[in-house]
């Protein structure tokens, strides 16, 4: 009987080393079915750190390339409008010129026109005094 409990027992004993030969197996299957998931892991970390990265130096660059247009179209607009501001300047201050010089004509020829009023005037006075006169002296001999 000792030797059946000890064919049991050894029996037992290699079943048990075979399970641990087993276990040793899955234990380093499952190391390796690790590391191999930390490196996928790694490996996809990387891949979006670096989309990231793209994403952020393309943001960047987009950023300067706006800020670039924005400040041509700025001093673009900005000649622009000073060079208008120079014209509308400009024929403001020619309308102004040709307004004056015409109101100068006007001045001129309303001034002309007041003389030869006055003149027209004082010659009809003299004409008026000349052509009385001798009625006058008519008068003043009949009364005198």
């Amino acid at each position: 009987m000792d030797q059946t409990v000890k064919a049991k027992e050894n029996e037992k004993l290699a079943s048990l080393k075979a399970q641990m030969v087993d276990v040793a197996h899955d234990y380093e299957d499952m190391i390796r079915a690790r590391e191999e998931a930390q490196k996928q892991l790694e490996a996809r970390f990387e891949d979006v750190y670096r989309k990231l990265q793209a994403n952020k130096e393309f943001t960047l660059a987009e950023g300067k390339r706006v800020n670039d247009t924005l400040r041509a179209f700025q001093l673009k607009f900005e000649t622009q409008l000073t060079s208008t501001k120079e014209r509308l300047n400009a024929g403001i201050s020619d309308e102004k010129k040709s307004v004056r010089e015409e109101m100068a004509k006007v001045d001129e020829h309303i001034a002309g026109i007041e003389r030869g009023i006055l003149q027209e005037r004082e010659e009809r006075l003299k004409q008026a005094k000349d052509s009385l006169k001798p009625i006058k002296q008519k008068i003043e001999s009949t009364f005198a």
